[in-house]
This record gives structure tokens, C-alpha cells and sequence, in this order.
């Protein structure tokens, strides 16, 4: 087998590692860290159904359900537009807050244990980083994939290196 080391084979592990532990840590919440996800959108913010489907990348329809169970487990609440009595905002419930609360701690120990072996710093950093490109991508500033990846290069003083595959 290869020594694969590229970037997307590397964030594909640890994205997956996290989803297995994001899945335990919200395993309360309706749709599990989909439902954690809308719930941290919530916080503070009153937006419409259609804005909050586009901002975490989900199809409205499927949105649709995965609030509806959020509603009925009393974590989220509908209200009218009064600017527009056709759209729908979404809201976090008193529920929905102290559960928020938690769920965040969950998996906030949970992402701590997933980068075991590195230092605060390094965690950190990554975080960081990782953040960053995601913004950027998000707000459409850069879509260039290759230029995020030179981004991050430039701040860890590295170069990029290809693993070359294992013979024999």
C-alpha cells in the first residue's frame, strides 16, 4: 500500500475521525452534529430558513426535516418574517441554548482528543488555519484550492511535498 500523504487524503482521516466523534458527543441532539451544527448557527442569530440552508450547505429540503425534528425536540423554534410573511426565521429555544451549551463542551473534548499528541500550539494553529480557508472559501473571496493550500504552506514555513509510492 502507498504512503498517500496528500492534503485531501489527510483532512478526509481527520474529518471522518471527527465525525465519528462528533456523532458520540451529540448523540442527543436530533441528526447529531448536522443538529449541533444549525444549533451553533442559532446562537445569536435569527436567520431565514432559506439563508441557513445555504450557509451550512444543505439542500433546503433536507433542512426542512432535520428543523422540524429540532422543533419538535423543543431546540428550535419557527417565527414569521415580519419583513416577509412567506419566509420562515429559525431560533434557538431556551432548550436549545442550554443544550448548546453542552453539546459544545461534548465536543469540544472531543476535538481536543482527536488532536492528542500535538501540542495547544500546534492544535491551535491548525484550527486556525483551517478556519481561514474554510472563511475564505465560504465568502467566496478565493476559490482557488491550490492558492489555500499555498496560504497555509506560507504560514507553517514548509514546503509541500508529494509521498512517493512504495514499491514492492
Amino acid at each position: 500500500m502507498a504512503d498517500d500523504l496528500e492534503l485531501g487524503w489527510s483532512l478526509g482521516v481527520l474529518f471522518r475521525e471527527w465525525q465519528r466523534r462528533a456523532q458520540e458527543a451529540t448523540a442527543s441532539v436530533p441528526h447529531g452534529p448536522r443538529g449541533f451544527q444549525i444549533l451553533q448557527t442559532l446562537d445569536g442569530a435569527t436567520p431565514r430558513q432559506g439563508a441557513l440552508a445555504a450557509h451550512l450547505g444543505i439542500d433546503r429540503t433536507v433542512l426542512t426535516y432535520v428543523v422540524d425534528d429540532l422543533v419538535e425536540a423543543g431546540l428550535v423554534e419557527r417565527r414569521v418574517d415580519p419583513s416577509d410573511r412567506r419566509a420562515q426565521l429559525c431560533a434557538l429555544t431556551e432548550h436549545g441554548a442550554t443544550t448548546l451549551a453542552t453539546l459544545r463542551d461534548a465536543v469540544a473534548a472531543s476535538e481536543r482528543s482527536l488532536l492528542e499528541g500535538a501540542t495547544g500550539e500546534e492544535a491551535a494553529l491548525l484550527e486556525r488555519l483551517v478556519r481561514q480557508a474554510a472563511v475564505r472559501l465560504h465568502v467566496g473571496d478565493d476559490r482557488d484550492a491550490c492558492r489555500v493550500v499555498e496560504d497555509v504552506v506560507d504560514v507553517l514555513g514548509a514546503t509541500p511535498q508529494r509521498a512517493e509510492p512504495r514499491r514492492g
